[in-house]
């Protein structure tokens, strides 16, 4: 049997003599075991089990000067479109042998800040990041120093850097061009600050400009876009008294506080108003009134900014790539009858 203190002293080149193979045999079968026969890495796996090796990742970041880890921050973690994005992010990097450091900056750019500052010291290989606002000067220099990174997202203001996001445009669009042939004329946007959700915000005013007359769209900012920021939203609309008869909602979290307050209040939907979310969350086919959404298809977002980001690693080329919305209908947002 292997003792922990033996453990700590097998070495590749313990293991490759025991395997009657290189040191370079070795050293594929622990980062590119797709480059070695089946039997090969059999015998090089059965080598590394009998004599308990253990790879020391610090002292090969010392050598080679990168870990095998990505970083990925996300804006909110809360929200659950990210968690599908952030899935997608693990499957991918997983596939190139890479690991994944998740940090959720809860809306807090100083955060935001602190996590890229812990990531330089973790020797990072690349960073991905859905950015709170404009695009962090701690993540300029990163790149500067040789560490790539692409934008999970639309930043505020314009840039030059890689890029993975949806057409939030065009999915502003699609959902308001829905409620108008639901017959709805007095439509109501509610979201968030963030230019991604502007880029909705813009893409429904482009549906109502090409519209018939006759139909108006209002406009709520909210701070955040959480589920309670809805409700209260929700509340405010139920003071007023007249309410509009479609509501697009900047994201699922926020249509969902608004379901939840208005039906309890005793508004019927789609009957009094038809209601459209954006991300296709899990929650808004499973809602009390299974929930019409716009749909980016977070997991192949994430998917794809591996890719991208691996591929920056080598030719650093800042290319945007725009994944085309997608609606969902479902019962919020019947046609009237």
């Amino acid at each position: 049997m292997t003792t922990e203190s033996t453990r700590q002293t097998v070495t590749v080149s313990d293991v490759a003599a025991h395997a009657g193979v290189s040191r370079a045999t070795v050293s594929y079968a622990l980062t590119q075991p797709s480059r070695l026969s089946d039997e090969m890495l059999a015998r090089v796996q059965a080598s590394i089990a009998e004599l308990g090796y253990v790879r020391n990742d610090a002292a090969r970041r010392l050598r080679v000067g990168r870990s095998q880890a990505l970083g990925l921050v996300v804006a909110n973690s809360r929200n659950p479109f990210f968690a599908e994005l952030a899935s997608g992010v693990e499957t991918e990097a997983a596939r190139h042998g890479l690991f994944i450091l998740l940090a959720n900056a809860d809306d807090n750019p100083e955060r935001e800040r602190q996590y890229l500052r812990f990531f330089e010291s973790q020797q990072v290989n690349g960073v991905l990041i859905a950015p709170v606002g404009a695009v962090p000067e701690e993540l300029v220099e990163l790149r500067k120093k040789g560490t790539p990174f692409v934008l999970l997202g639309k930043p505020e203001g314009d840039t030059i850097y890689p890029s993975v996001s949806g057409d939030g445009r065009s999915g502003g669009r699609l959902a308001t061009e829905h409620l108008i042939s639901q017959g709805r004329r007095r439509l109501l946007f509610v979201g968030g600050p963030h230019p991604q959700v502007v880029d909705r915000r813009d893409g429904a005013t482009d549906a109502v400009d090409a519209a018939a007359s006759g139909i108006t769209l209002e406009t709520i900012t909210v701070p955040l876009q959480t589920a309670r920021a809805g409700e209260e939203i929700a509340e405010q609309l139920l003071r007023r008294g007249e309410l509009p008869d479609g509501i697009f909602a900047g994201n699922d979290l926020l249509a969902l506080g608004l379901m939840h307050r208005l039906i309890a209040a005793g508004v019927s939907i789609p009957q009094t108003l038809s209601l459209v979310g954006y991300d296709d969350i899990e929650f808004a086919e499973l809602a009390i009134v299974p929930l019409t959404s716009v749909r980016h298809a977070g997991d192949k977002m994430g998917a794809a900014a591996v890719l991208k980001l691996l591929d920056a690693d080598s030719s650093g080329q800042p290319e945007e790539a725009e994944f085309a919305p997608q609606l969902m209908v479902r019962q919020t947002s019947l046609r009237l009858t």
